[in-house]
């Protein structure tokens, strides 16, 4: 994080001497501390999976990384979740916003602007601070599922798959071996199980929670959380694979 001279990261509106503004560049390293998230894409729909570390076991289980912006927007985050939350009321306003003006819902990459263009905005003033999290918007609309990531600077970009987190790199090279396009979200919610299982370190953080949410054809355009059958069948298929890798890695040695 050195840079030539010192006292500028003390703003967000401060350029170092080599370009870089590093209040951005601590934003995203708030993201890659935070747990493992993955957006898939496939043929009908939008799966989001979250690797939810467990801190402590007093806390009591439910999500707290996804959230419905609007009824066919859902919102997977990695960061600093107050942040999130924030981000979450301002997409959620933009969305009511659109409906009570044009009577339909917005889309998504109407929403992908407006939310990238809030993040970018508390880039350029020395009063606030960058957001310490990245997001991902998925929806299933009518030309097909879209999806999209936004970084804490506000970059967003059209994804068929992406990762954010702590695990991304490692995320990102599995989402590369499946043809997404050819999958359907039943199938996609097994393979996000398979990777954030795949992912997770088990000697850093031992305890995590998987949270599962789509958006799809099968949900009726809906985003809603995946089925609880459904989520327990794709642990137990991931929990079975990471069995295999384990016992082909011992045969090998």
């Amino acid at each position: 994080m050195s840079s030539i001279g010192t006292g500028y990261d003390l703003s967000a509106s401060q350029f170092s001497p080599d370009g870089r503004v590093f209040q951005v560049e601590y934003a995203q390293k708030a993201v890659e501390n935070s747990g493992t998230v993955i957006g898939l894409r496939g043929k009908d729909g939008v799966v989001f999976a979250v690797e939810k570390l467990i801190t402590s076991k007093l806390y009591e289980p439910g999500p707290n990384k996804i959230f419905t912006v609007d009824k066919h927007v859902g919102m997977a985050v990695a960061g600093l979740i107050s942040d999130a939350r924030q981000l979450a009321v301002v997409a959620r306003t933009e969305c009511s916003n659109y409906r009570s003006t044009y009577g339909t819902n917005i889309p998504l990459s109407y929403l992908n602007d407006r939310l990238s263009m809030s993040m970018h905005v508390y880039t350029l003033y020395s009063a606030v601070r960058p957001y310490g999290c990245s997001v991902i918007l998925g929806a299933y609309e009518a030309d097909g599922p879209v999806m999209y990531m936004i970084d804490p600077s506000g970059v967003s970009y059209g994804y068929f798959g992406c990762a954010i987190g702590k695990a991304k790199q490692a995320a990102k090279t599995e989402i590369e071996k499946l043809k997404l396009k050819d999958l359907t979200c039943a199938e996609l919610v097994k393979e996000a199980a398979r990777i954030i299982f795949l992912v997770h370190d088990e000697l850093k953080d031992k305890q995590f929670e998987l949270e599962l949410s789509w958006v799809c054809a099968q949900s009726k355009g809906l985003h809603e959380r995946v089925p609880q059958a459904l989520q327990q069948e794709a642990e137990k298929s991931a929990r079975a694979a990471m069995e295999e890798d384990s016992d082909s890695d011992t045969d090998g040695m």
